[in-house]
């Protein structure tokens, strides 16, 4: 009888996290992370493989995609193991909010906890090509998808418009021709004695990055659980491996706010925003994706101040007993990265007003923004498209704006606004 396959190549894998990862299903007001019967996080086969085929079905073709992965019609070339997670791997807790787009308020019942894999946790994973020689060329696919995983063109779990799922890659290749005898007992013995793997270059998608480049001034955006410090709680800024940050569901959630406003104000359907940033699941389908990616903001850990506060009786306008708190807002640098599809004009368009407006302090990031937190003291908002085509806003200290614009890219977004408007 005729061997189904000839030839073997295993890929063994070692992933580090380099944003953080979610690899959990919603459970009640908290989404848990996915474990295994040793209490180990995992991120399951069937997610890996099924970004692995999205990307290149987008890339190469559905055909080419269900030659490697399977269809109902035929057997795939390409098994995908789980994702396991060394016993150290830290899960880490994000305080969440929804917003009432009526209002810009919080949601009745709006708050919830959100749990991840943290910044820096490593995993591994297997993957096993088998088929003849004249298939080969698939593995040449293989290869190119964990390029493009390891470039960040691919992102794992949920949460990806967030900032989340970015991993960089560790790659060993072993070939097994199981005509041969040594390669047939290896395969057997299931040796793992492969040779690193140079990941090939891979062509990058067609995208817009805007890099907002400020100052932060007294931000907090306030972690899962208060600190408790002798005779008063401590608020402190939420932190992602140890450096606080703003996260990126925190600026997508601002930024999206602002340009409700705008998109309204230019006359745009509401169904403009979900095409651009996305939506959960209604009127029984499955939600859509976001098309901007939003990445976490470090801040300098060194820059937080202790503030201490109190709490007023809004009957009485005296002080409540025991309502002494402290926060601990954060003063630093930042640059906050978003990253929109070249093609998604009036997603460009929009965000040009969104960011202007940041840069004019006519809205706060993180908490406290009656109180006066949150403004950001931009510098400059520079863009990169396509085809080495840039421009930038330019913020003197009186918050005036100067736009240079040599590509045009700016004014073909704000064109295109008005005829869509």
């Amino acid at each position: 009888m005729k061997a189904t396959f000839t030839k073997a190549v295993r890929y063994n894998v070692e992933a580090v996290c380099r944003t953080p990862l979610r690899t959990g299903g919603p459970g009640g007001e908290m989404e848990l992370i996915l474990r295994d019967q040793q209490g180990r996080a995992l991120i399951q086969g069937s997610s890996l493989a099924g970004a692995f085929r999205s990307w290149l079905e987008q890339v190469k073709g559905k055909a080419e995609a269900e030659q490697l992965f399977g269809s109902q019609e035929c057997t795939g070339h390409l098994m995908v193991s789980d994702g396991l997670f060394e016993r150290d791997a830290e899960s880490v807790l994000r305080p969440r909010l929804r917003i009432n787009s009526a209002t810009g308020t919080a949601d009745s019942g709006g708050k919830f906890d959100t749990a991840h894999i943290s910044t820096g946790s490593r995993f591994s994973f297997r993957l096993t090509w088998l088929g003849g020689k004249e298939m080969e060329a698939e593995t040449k696919m293989v290869e190119q998808i964990l390029a493009a995983l390891h470039g960040g063109e691919i992102r794992l779990g949920a949460q990806k418009s967030n900032g989340f799922g970015c991993v960089g890659l560790t790659v060993k290749k072993r070939i097994y021709d199981l005509c041969q005898a040594e390669d047939h007992t290896a395969w057997l013995e299931d040796r793992e004695d492969g040779q690193v793997l140079p990941l090939p270059d891979i062509q990058q998608s067609s995208q817009v990055t805007f890099t907002l480049v400020g100052q932060a001034d007294n931000i907090l955006v306030k972690g899962a659980a208060v600190e408790h410090e002798e005779s008063s709680s401590v608020t402190r800024n939420l932190r992602e491996a140890g450096v606080p940050v703003i996260p990126g569901s925190s600026i997508k959630g601002a930024i999206r706010t602002r340009t409700a406003l705008i998109a309204q104000w230019k006359g745009l359907p509401e169904e403009v925003l979900d095409s651009i940033f996305g939506r959960t699941s209604a009127q029984g389908d499955n939600g859509i994706a976001g098309r901007i990616l939003f990445e976490d903001a470090v801040l300098s850990p060194d820059q937080a101040k202790k503030i201490s506060r109190i709490r007023i009786n809004r009957f009485t306008a005296g002080v409540i007993r025991g309502g002494l708190f402290s926060e601990e807002p954060v003063c630093s640098k930042l640059q906050i990265r978003i990253t929109v599809p070249a093609d998604c004009k009036t997603g460009c368009g929009l965000l040009i007003y969104a960011l202007r407006d940041l840069a004019l302090g006519l809205y706060n990031l993180g908490s406290g923004g009656a109180i006066g937190r949150g403004q950001i003291t931009v510098e400059k908002i520079q863009i990169e498209g396509p085809k080495e085509a840039h421009a930038e806003l330019s913020f003197d200290d009186h918050r005036r704006c100067v736009l240079s614009d040599p590509s045009g890219l700016v004014k073909n977004w704000l064109d295109h606004l008005e005829v869509r408007a």
